[in-house]
């Protein structure tokens, strides 16, 4: 089973990440790596890696070369969307700074949409007779995998379960995930 995982509040905690750079006096719209030597400017000690939501480092460390992550660079915040360039090198540093890269077996980071690079991931791993699964905490990114065929999951932080989907499951944490994994196995 190959695993395609969204970064951003699935792997990731941004919310959390957001909440450091305005507590360090850092706007959100503030993009580039760059972003990440201010961070440690001001506080030397941070360490990105205690950003990577619980669960999500064990099944990157026990799973690693069957997963691929597949991050947007754009944000939800429309406004902070100027620079696409800015953007993608910012995806990237979250992802090296977070651990995250060293652990997975690809790392594709897009614009806007995903569906290209998971058409071209899906043809792949399907010519080599490969089961894959994607994971994402965006609807949009989960339908748009659905619509390929790709065994689609929403990542629901939130735990809203009550607004269960008849297309695909909704979980809210990584231990759901591997539950769900091992059903399908």
């Amino acid at each position: 089973m190959k695993y395609i995982l969204d970064f951003d509040e699935v792997l990731f905690n941004t919310t959390a990440l957001k909440a450091k750079m305005t507590t360090l006096g850092i706007p959100e719209s503030a993009r580039g790596p760059e972003v990440f030597d201010l961070i440690m400017q001001k506080d030397p000690e941070f360490d990105f890696t205690t950003l990577v939501f619980s669960g999500a480092g064990k099944f990157l460390a026990d799973h690693g070369s069957d997963c691929i992550i597949v991050s947007s660079a754009t944000s939800e915040t429309i406004e902070n969307n100027t620079d696409l360039e800015k953007q993608l090198e910012f995806q990237m540093s979250k992802i090296v700074l977070s651990g995250m890269y060293s652990l997975a077996g690809e790392v594709h980071i897009v614009g806007s949409s995903k569906s290209e690079t998971l058409q071209e991931i899906k043809n792949t791993l399907e010519s080599k007779g490969e089961d894959l699964v994607f994971m994402d905490d965006r609807v949009r990114y989960v339908h748009e995998a659905h619509a390929l065929g790709i065994k689609s999951i929403l990542m629901d932080r939130s735990c809203q379960k009550d607004l269960e989907s008849s297309d695909f499951p909704r979980i809210c944490s990584f231990t759901e995930f591997v539950e769900l994994v091992e059903k399908w196995s």
